[in-house]
């Protein structure tokens, strides 16, 4: 019992982390392209896992009979999702894509149950729904003018299709491996990928950075990497390994709410009564699909 109340602090601060993740974009995006910001953040992350798994000895080898099934999951994500947001998030703002990617717990518990046989009640299902309707007041509101793009939105669109195949094939490698071994190898995989393309395409933006990176866009690089695609990676991992993917994806609807309290305190962004009305529509939602009846 207790290892499964642990998986809920670790996806309350993955989805905190992910939340985040969206200004640091944003303020990235001001100066460098999405494929730049992608490979960066995942050289950084794939170095910091790999030395804290090794010295921590939790650096597990894959065998060869999964490492197919690795490589179609590293696709997904980071490759496929991280390429699909990161221009949807050009291409419109961080509020539509904030509440487009919260639709990722919609569609998995269709997967898992196919997939998984993973079982949620009616009050489980009421409480996705729910917990979305208090994501749609949270970023309505988020700015005065909602950047609009069809090709951000389909962007954003096959963001959570891919979203939602990683979060689904995720499970299987939890029964196996833990949660820094499937992070590390997955961001290895991830750099490979990405590798062509910047050479093909960014290799000038790339030898660029020396002259264009400051203190603040530094400081934004390294959280990304740290916490965005670290631990949220590790502590998300972990959480779907202890309570399945439809429960640990359903706390995505929160990531517009962590990005709403960092933009208030951070950024002086105002907050409204009907923000404060959206998380808590949010939060209720939440508790609704994590209640066993």
């Amino acid at each position: 019992m207790k290892k499964i109340n642990k998986a809920y602090p670790a996806l309350f601060f993955a989805m905190m982390f992910w939340g985040l993740s969206f200004v640091w974009t944003r303020q990235l995006l001001d100066v460098f392209t999405p494929l730049i910001i992608i490979f960066i953040r995942l050289v950084l992350s794939f170095f910091l896992l790999y030395v804290i798994a090794k010295a921590s000895k939790k650096l597990q080898k894959i065998q060869k009979k999964d490492i197919p099934f690795l490589l179609f999951l590293s696709f997904t994500q980071p490759f496929l999702y991280f390429i699909f947001e990161g221009y949807g998030i050009k291409y419109t703002s961080a509020s539509i894509a904030s509440i487009l990617i919260a639709t990722i717990p919609l569609f998995t518990p269709v997967g898992a149950y196919i997939l998984f046989r993973e079982k949620l009640t009616r009050m489980n299902i009421l409480g996705l729904f729910i917990s979305f309707v208090g994501v749609i007041l949270v970023v309505l509101e988020f700015g005065n003018n909602f950047i609009f793009s069809w090709l951000g939105i389909l962007m954003l669109f096959l963001a959570v299709i891919t979203g939602t195949v990683y979060g689904l094939g995720l499970k299987k490698l939890t029964s196996n491996y833990n949660s820094i071994s499937i992070t590390t190898f997955q961001n290895l995989i991830g750099i490979a990928l990405f590798l062509p393309l910047i050479v093909l395409f960014e290799w000038n933006n790339l030898l660029e950075i020396p002259q264009l990176i400051t203190f603040d866009l530094a400081f934004s690089f390294v959280n990304l990497a740290l916490f965005a695609s670290s631990f949220a990676f590790v502590l998300f991992t972990y959480g779907i390994s202890k309570i399945g993917a439809s429960k640990a994806s359903a706390f995505s609807n929160s990531i517009p709410v962590f990005t709403l309290i960092f933009a208030f305190f951070v950024l002086n962004e105002s907050i409204s009564l009907i923000k404060l009305v959206g998380v808590a529509i949010v939060l209720f939602g939440l508790y609704l699909s994590q209640i066993k009846k």
